[in-house]
């Protein structure tokens, strides 16, 4: 099966969508919300085609993407920013694919995560979060750790989620999309 017009304007601008928003969260730290209203609004439009996902898909892929990354928000683990592009991607993706995806952003945010304390030297810092995380979500330890304060030993380089957004994404797009 061959991608119709329809479909190749669909991943171009989902596509530019999250490259635009890696390059800034890369280069800025932080990603434009005029660059996700912009992405919102073209998802929304397209997904009102005839060929479109449909709006109920699209507004529930939506809330899918926005609503399990502002857990993470909550958590601390992810900017706002990241949260209202993962909740855009969902306008394009749709429902229930946007559950996949999600799993997928993770797993690309687990394994960059990865690579990123490699490369900034983070390493030792990064398993220490992990470690004093654990230590207060696991209930048999968070007895054990109750007169331990929290703390993160937060370094200065952080990892612009972004760019597991767009991979997570990209994956789930070469796995499902007919190909050309």
């Amino acid at each position: 099966m061959h991608l119709s017009i329809f479909d190749w304007t669909h991943l171009a601008a989902l596509a530019a969508m999250l490259m635009a928003a890696a390059w800034h969260d890369t280069a800025e730290r932080r990603i434009p919300n005029t660059l996700v209203l912009w992405g919102s609004l073209t998802a929304l439009g397209l997904s009102l085609s005839p060929h479109g996902i449909g709006l109920g898909s699209a507004l529930a892929g939506g809330m899918v993407g926005f609503l399990g990354f502002l857990i993470f928000y909550l958590l601390g683990t992810v900017g706002a920013g990241d949260v209202k592009l993962a909740g855009a991607t969902g306008l394009f993706v749709g429902n229930p694919d946007m559950l996949w995806v999600n799993l997928l952003i993770l797993l690309a945010g687990g394994a960059l995560a990865l690579v990123w304390a490699v490369l900034s030297g983070q390493l030792r810092a990064t398993w220490e979060n992990l470690q004093s995380g654990w230590m207060h979500i696991w209930p048999k330890r968070r007895h054990e750790q109750a007169h331990r304060p929290r703390t993160f030993p937060i370094g200065r380089v952080r990892l612009p989620y972004a760019l597991a957004i767009g991979l997570g994404t990209a994956w789930h797009v070469a796995n499902t999309w007919p190909s050309a």
